[in-house]
């Protein structure tokens, strides 16, 4: 069940309390046995009244409004017969809780007010009937109201933590499949590429072709121990590993790889931005850019750290690049840290990201 559909049953269960005063209304026949005519008034009154309860769950503010005042008259009509039909008037000002806000529950008890007043200057209603409706409608009323807006407010608060709980949930399975995309998606080109090259070394250097296997293996039990880590949220990326790793994977690619790196101090979250960007831009290297070099600089001032990725692949320059999940996760990234990343499309790709150091640690 929803927390609507919560929300509505306990407002219901609330409001069913309301069906027990009725039972003053009746006590009137404990020592007075009714005439057949009034009977059947009883009987037609309680059945029209539970029907009119009812009803007033289902239906909204302006109906409801309606459902008091019709429970508000019921009251009246009786009160010259029977005292105990003060009670329907309590229940008309019950209703009241129902509505939406409490400035609209307080006016429609008002208006409750001002029906029994009216009727009681034009009709003189016995008091026996008047001084309880007058007396008891007001506090049972607020108090109502009073616990129906708790209520709610309880209710609201519930349904805020369960859509703050919903969101991190999504946020936590969005992260998991940004950053198997990220582990598988890098490891796998790697292992197709050298299963490749071990296919082609099989029937002429075998001591190679050796040499590509045990690296494929070694590649799959490191993917492995990573998704693993990624699924247990504690998986961190260092760049060295990752250049080291890149250089291996662009030179079975046949891409030569230059990396221009500042000896700098980077904060960690930054350093894990970064070595995942990098994995990614290799990755497209290796999959669609069919370059032959690659050029990595990384570089910082007092402000930032900035991370470039260029190619001297066959990317037209008039056509936008299609950003899948890779190029994706690492604006997010990027992004989460105040970063920039930018792309440009000449003789090649490059992609550039900053990353702000203020406020890092």
């Amino acid at each position: 069940m929803n927390d609507t559909g919560v929300m509505a049953d306990k407002s219901k269960s609330s409001a069913f309390f309301w069906l027990i005063l009725p039972a003053f209304f009746l006590l009137k026949y404990t020592s007075a046995i009714p005439s057949a005519t009034e009977l059947m008034m009883v009987i037609a009154t309680l059945a029209g009244f539970v029907i009119l309860f009812e009803y007033s769950l289902q239906v909204n503010d302006k109906r409801l409004f309606a459902c008091i005042i019709t429970a508000t008259m019921t009251g009246i009509i009786w009160a010259p017969y029977n005292a105990g039909a003060a009670a329907f008037v309590m229940l008309g000002a019950g209703m009241c809780q129902r509505l939406k806000n409490t400035r609209a529950a307080c006016t429609a008890l008002s208006m409750v007010y001002a029906i029994l007043l009216m009727a009681n200057a034009s009709l003189e209603l016995p008091s026996e009937f008047l001084l309880p409706a007058l007396l008891f409608c007001l506090p049972v009323a607020l108090v109502a109201i009073l616990l129906e807006k708790y209520r709610r407010t309880d209710d609201q608060i519930i349904m805020q933590r369960e859509e703050i709980a919903n969101q991190a949930r999504l946020a936590e399975r969005e992260r998991i499949s940004r950053d198997i995309h990220d582990v598988l998606g890098h490891t796998l080109s790697v292992i197709v590429l050298k299963a490749d090259l071990a296919r082609k070394l099989i029937n002429t250097d075998l001591g190679a072709c050796s040499h590509e296997l045990i690296a494929i293996e070694h590649s799959a039990r490191n993917i492995l121990r990573e998704v693993r880590s990624t699924v247990r949220n504690n998986c961190t990326s260092s760049l060295n590993a990752e250049l080291a790793t890149a250089k291996t994977a662009l030179q079975a690619a046949n891409v030569n790889m230059t990396a221009l790196i500042e000896q700098c101090s980077i904060p960690p979250s930054l350093e894990n931005v970064i070595a995942l960007a990098l994995r990614e831009a290799v990755t497209n290297i290796i999959r669609h850019a069919r370059a032959s070099k690659c050029k990595i600089t990384l570089s910082s001032d007092s402000k930032n750290i900035r991370l470039t990725i260029a190619d001297d692949g066959t990317v037209q320059a008039n056509r936008a690049i299609r950003k899948g999940c890779g190029l994706s996760g690492m604006a997010e990234r990027t992004h989460a840290l105040q970063g920039s990343i930018n792309i440009h499309q000449a003789n090649g790709l490059s992609i550039t990201i900053s990353l702000p150091l203020k406020g890092t640690a």
